[in-house]
């Protein structure tokens, strides 16, 4: 449904990276849902959920509705490979232009109880120097919307967390989009699969990666001599869990269901995204 909006209402994306940002937007050019980027062939590939562009400068924003590890690792990666879409063979590092990565999250990744972390690079040993990087990250956390004072960035991190509308047009403006994208049958009987199938397939990693430790924690105790084979068996459990969460992220839906089930596949993707 995020998607589907920030695509479709290039209007309303404007409007919520504003109010995330705290700063004017230019016109949005155009929005592309779930772009996937490779930074190159055989790499890690990422699947953004809202890949926006302005005049002057380019946007990603995710709708994150689970808690995940290592969001700032992510993020890096993520940066880098927008930033290596954007650089031609032949331009200079300067034509880069300013990008912002927002996370719009339901819960506290940081534990910290802010309802907004802004990550920036300064200078530890003096703060006049000026780096001039060009990238800034947000995160919202949407279950401390409370904190924030009236506004429009409370008004969009309440609804993001009880979906109810207050007084600001924003929030009204998207209910009222969702309202309408509800009432396309064919696309919300398609995305209720799509949900329902990847929400499987994640489901189905977390439960491997717990059975798995279970199992080798249980017979590490009445085994011990068996130990060594124990926790090969939660590795191996483990690992497959983190590659079908992996496949997941980038929108790989047909591979990860063939790797829960295909052994010498797994092992084909693990060398793929190892490599």
């Amino acid at each position: 449904m995020f998607d589907r909006i920030m695509e479709e209402r290039p209007d309303l994306c404007r409007r919520v990276l504003e109010t995330a940002l705290g700063v004017p937007v230019d016109e949005v050019r155009n929005v592309v849902a779930e772009r996937t980027l490779q930074p190159r062939v055989g790499s890690h590939g990422v699947r953004l959920d809202a890949w926006v562009r302005t005049s002057d400068a380019l946007y990603d924003v995710e709708m994150q509705t689970y808690s995940r590890e290592g969001l700032g690792r992510r993020m890096r990666y993520y940066q880098s490979a927008m930033d290596t879409a954007m650089l031609r063979p032949g331009a200079t590092y300067d034509s880069l232009p300013e990008s912002f990565i927002v996370f719009i999250c339901l819960h506290d990744e940081f534990k910290e109880g802010l309802p907004v972390y802004t990550f920036d690079m300064i200078c530890d040993e003096s703060g006049s120097v000026v780096l001039g990087h060009g990238f800034k990250w947000v995160v919202l956390n949407a279950s401390a919307w409370e904190m924030l004072p009236d506004g429009p960035l409370r008004g969009l991190l309440r609804y993001v967390a009880t979906e109810e509308v207050g007084g600001d047009g924003l929030t009204a403006d998207l209910a009222a989009a969702v309202e309408a994208a509800n009432e396309d049958a064919p696309w919300r009987e398609e995305s209720l699969v799509m949900l329902t199938l990847e929400e499987d397939m994640r489901a189905q990693g977390r439960l491997l990666q717990k059975k798995g430790r279970e199992e080798g924690l249980a017979e590490g105790r009445a085994e011990g001599r068996a130990e060594g084979r124990a926790a090969g068996r939660a590795e191996g459990a483990d690992q497959l869990g983190k590659l079908i969460a992996q496949l997941m992220d980038a929108g790989r839906f047909e591979d990860a269901r063939r790797a829960a089930t295909d052994a010498e596949y797994r092992e084909e993707l693990l060398e793929e995204l190892d490599s």
